[in-house]
């Protein structure tokens, strides 16, 4: 008789994503392998989807998907937190690294209300981005402009214009974006970032500067779908207020707190130990530095790059820097403190 084992935390070996904007990046900022010659855009360091599930590298579980871990553990990995959420049981966030050597598509994502009544087949997808690289004049596109209007978009769309009414933003190392659902984004050449949402691959393209894929046929695009969701003015979510505190072992911010999950920093420069809330998992991103995640009798060295999922019900973890300072982000549930 096969017994399932107690729940660890889990290293996660990313999934990568060629895409026809995407490079070598990622090779540079964290050690990834990629495959040559390949243009790889994102790299799914914690997914359980469909379209890709990261594998498990350590322990009991390693070689087995993260979408094998969920169904053997179910909520003792997941936590209560999470039911009833779109993922179905699902784990539930999705977190990638992307690498943008040239613009993205101009695109847009549905809110559960709008795919309850337009998409049955698609899935909400709220998502906030942590600035990584940027080349010098780095930027993205963040929603319209103030006084753009449905007519305004449509006019400039159909004269291959509508990127003159999104605000744009030059953007730097450490800035922090929330990409709320029907807020129209699109990173744009030079820029990498952390990406955090929930797990869902919905993307309604709304303009591709008339690009074609590797089939060399016109990516497809899906304004119809758009217009159902996108929003203008005063109808676009406010952005996140960071809230910064000083701890003894460095210092802690608040990032974004939303109904989808919630997003904490720690800048590390001693030894922090906290306890996992039995009602969420946590996902660990190692950003800069190097640290010793221990919990129990085990032990996990972590460099830059790494990602470990920390099960519900874990119980007590103490993260030890491995030099001057290191710096990671947690991401759970919404409403849920992680580290006190």
């Amino acid at each position: 008789m096969t017994t399932t084992p107690s729940a660890y935390p889990l290293l996660c070996k990313p999934v990568l994503k060629p895409k026809i904007w995407g490079g070598r990046k990622l090779e540079r900022l964290f050690g990834l392998e990629l495959p040559p010659g390949r243009k790889i855009g994102e790299a799914w360091i914690v997914a359980d989807l469909a379209e890709g599930s990261s594998l498990v590298a350590n322990g009991a579980l390693a070689g087995r998907t993260l979408s094998e871990a969920a169904r053997l553990w179910g909520e003792s990995l997941i936590g209560p937190a999470w039911r009833g959420k779109p993922s179905g049981g699902r784990f539930p966030l999705l977190v990638k690294f992307l690498d943008a050597q040239d613009d993205l598509s101009v695109q847009v994502h549905p809110d559960e209300t709008a795919c309850k009544a337009f998409f049955p087949r698609d899935f909400s997808k709220d998502e906030s981005w942590i600035v990584l690289d940027s080349e010098p004049g780095g930027s993205i596109l963040h929603g319209f402009k103030d006084g753009v209007a449905l007519a305004d978009f449509d006019r400039l769309l159909a004269e291959g214009n509508v990127v003159e009414c999104m605000r744009c933003v030059e953007v730097k190392p450490g800035d922090l974006f929330r990409v709320a659902p029907g807020m129209a984004h699109a990173l744009r050449k030079g820029v990498a970032i952390l990406e955090i949402q929930e797990p869902s691959d919905s993307t309604f393209r709304i303009f591709d500067y008339g690009r074609k894929g590797e089939d060399g046929k016109p990516r497809p695009l899906h304004v119809d779908a758009a217009r159902r969701v996108m929003r203008f003015g005063k109808d676009q979510p406010a952005p996140p207020r960071p809230v910064v505190s000083d701890a003894p072992w460095g210092l802690h911010t608040r990032m974004v707190d939303v109904a989808a999950y919630r997003i904490e920093r720690l800048q590390m420069r001693s030894e922090v130990s906290w306890t996992v809330d039995p009602r969420s998992a946590q996902a660990l991103i190692l950003l800069g530095g190097g640290l010793r995640l221990e919990s129990g009798a085990r032990s996990l060295a972590l460099k830059a790059g790494d990602a470990v999922i920390l099960p519900a019900t874990l119980g007590g973890v103490r993260a030890v820097p491995q030099g001057a300072e290191a710096e990671a982000v947690l991401a759970g549930a919404g409403g849920i403190p992680m580290v006190m």
